[in-house]
């Protein structure tokens, strides 16, 4: 028993470097189990969103009350990226697509049937907790993130274009 004692304890570190690494790194689309996702690392960036929901906050002047938690889905985070990509080929920054679309049109095309959507948008942040922060000094936008009706999340980036797109089933 000792010595796999001693075995979990050396490779609770090595668990640790791994993480730091992926989450400096930068990726396109990432693989199956990667936590970088169209650019995004998304356990950063859940827990991120996880630990507001849960503690509550204050958007503006509104106090919002803890909510449940929010989990990763792919279809979602295709949309955000999708619209991240448009931005940055097109040189815009609107919820509106260059194209005419909007978050809803954007997140059927990407195979997500939604009863319920927000989606926040920020340009010029170099990491997952300077775009959340950015995104909670927005009133409207940290209402998104608290939002309880909100299920699931996706974010993508490209360039300097970030997008995370909320929704439920």
């Amino acid at each position: 028993m000792k010595p796999l004692r001693f075995l979990i304890i050396l490779s609770f570190p090595a668990l640790i470097v791994s993480c730091k690494k992926d989450a400096a790194s930068s990726g396109t689309t990432g693989n199956p189990g990667s936590n970088i996702v169209y650019n995004v690392n998304k356990s950063t960036l859940l827990q991120l969103v996880n630990n507001v929901r849960q503690t509550g906050c204050t958007c503006g002047t509104t106090a919002m009350p803890a909510v449940g938690t929010v989990t990763w889905n792919d279809q979602l985070a295709k949309a955000a990226d999708d619209h991240s990509k448009d931005m940055l080929t097109n040189n815009y920054f609107s919820h509106t697509g260059f194209d005419g679309t909007t978050p809803g049109d954007r997140i059927t095309a990407a195979g997500y049937v939604w009863s319920t959507y927000g989606e926040n948008i920020a340009l010029g942040y170099s990491d997952e907790a300077s775009v959340m922060n950015a995104w909670l000094n927005s009133e409207g936008y940290c209402k998104n993130i608290m939002n309880g009706g909100f299920k699931e999340m996706g974010a993508g980036k490209e360039g300097a274009y970030w997008t995370e797109v909320f929704g439920a089933k």
